[in-house]
C-alpha cells in the first residue's frame, strides 16, 4: 500500500484531467524509488458543470465577439463559483454533488493507502475555495448543508479512522495554488472572514499559498483577515515583482496557468514530500523486528 497521498484539485476553466501531469512528472523525477511509495489522484469536482457550461459558451460564440479564449476562462470559472452557492441548502445540487466528488477521491485514496495514511492536498484557484468549504463543513461539529449533514455520509462510523481520514484529519500539507478566495470574501467584514483551521480541531498541517504578483486572480492569503494569518503559514511569490521579464506583461490571465510547472512549487513540493516519507518510514515496524514470544 502507498504510505503517501497526493490528491490535485483543478482551477477555474475547462479541465484537461492532465492539468497536474507537470507537478507529478516533477515529482517522479525528484522521488526515484520512493515514488512508488505515493498514490495520487486528481480531484475533478467539477464535472456535473460542464455540458452546461459548454451549451451556454457554444450558444454565445453565435453572436460577434472578441477575446473568446480570455472570455470562456471567465465565464467556466465564475459560473463554477455561483454554481456552488445557489443551491447551498438543496440536497442532491451542485454544492452536494461538488462535495461527493471530493469525498469520492478520499475513499479511492483509502483503498490505495489506508486511513491513517498523510495527505498532501494541491489546489488551484477556484479549488482553493472548493476544498476550503469542504474542509470547512468536515471541521464543524454539525452542519446542515453538504455531505457533512446528519453526521456525514451513511455507512462510515463517525470518529473512525475511516471518518477522520474523509474529513482530511490526516492532512499533512496543503499547497493552494493561485487561491482565488479574497474574491469572494472581501465584501464581508473582517472579523467575519475565517479560514479553514489548520491546526486545532484534529488538524495538524502546514498550509503554503503561492501566487504570481501578476495574475489577477492570484492572491496571497495571510493579510486576508486575523484568522487566514493564523492559519497559513506562508505566502510566496512564484514570480518576484521586481523581476523586468514578469513585470513587462502587466496584469495577465497567462500567470493564472503556471502554477502547475512553477520551479519554486515544484521543489518546495518533492521537499515536503521527501519529509514525510521519511517520517512515514521511520515509523513504519521492521520487517526484522520480532515479538517476545517469538524470540
Amino acid at each position: 500500500m502507498a504510505d503517501l497521498v497526493i490528491l490535485a484539485a483543478p482551477g477555474m476553466g475547462a479541465v484537461d484531467e492532465g492539468f497536474a501531469e507537470p507537478l507529478f512528472q516533477a515529482l517522479r523525477s525528484g522521488l526515484g524509488d520512493d515514488w512508488s511509495r505515493v498514490h495520487t489522484d486528481t480531484i475533478l469536482y467539477q464535472g456535473h458543470l460542464q455540458p452546461n457550461l459548454e451549451r451556454v459558451f457554444d450558444a454565445m460564440q453565435k453572436r460577434d465577439m472578441d477575446y473568446l479564449r480570455a472570455r470562456k476562462f471567465m465565464l467556466y470559472g465564475l459560473a463554477e463559483a455561483a454554481a456552488q452557492l445557489t443551491d447551498i441548502d438543496q440536497r442532491g445540487g451542485n454544492y452536494d454533488k461538488t462535495q461527493q466528488a471530493i469525498y469520492q477521491t478520499f475513499e479511492r485514496a483509502a483503498k490505495a493507502a489506508s486511513d491513517t495514511a498523510p495527505v498532501i492536498l494541491v489546489s488551484h484557484s477556484i479549488g482553493c475555495s472548493i476544498l476550503s468549504n469542504y474542509l470547512w463543513d468536515a471541521q464543524r461539529p454539525t452542519i446542515n448543508h453538504g455531505i457533512w449533514r446528519d453526521g456525514g455520509p451513511k455507512g462510515v462510523h463517525k470518529g473512525s479512522a475511516k471518518d477522520l481520514f474523509l474529513r482530511g484529519k490526516s492532512l499533512a500539507h496543503w499547497y493552494t495554488l493561485g487561491a482565488s478566495n479574497p474574491l469572494w470574501t472581501a465584501a464581508m467584514a473582517r472579523d467575519q472572514i475565517q479560514a479553514v483551521t489548520s491546526d486545532t480541531r484534529g488538524y495538524n498541517f502546514r498550509w503554503k499559498n503561492f501566487y504570481h504578483p501578476d495574475d489577477l486572480f492570484g492572491w496571497p492569503l495571510k493579510p486576508l483577515s486575523p484568522s487566514y494569518n493564523q492559519a497559513v503559514y506562508r505566502d510566496y511569490e512564484t514570480r518576484p515583482l521586481a523581476d523586468w521579464s514578469a513585470a513587462s506583461w502587466g496584469p495577465q490571465l497567462v500567470s493564472h496557468d503556471g502554477y502547475w510547472q512553477s520551479p519554486l512549487v515544484q521543489r518546495s513540493l518533492v521537499e515536503d514530500v521527501k519529509e514525510v516519507l521519511k517520517k512515514s518510514a521511520a515509523r513504519r515496524p521492521s520487517a526484522l523486528q520480532r515479538t517476545p514470544e517469538v524470540v
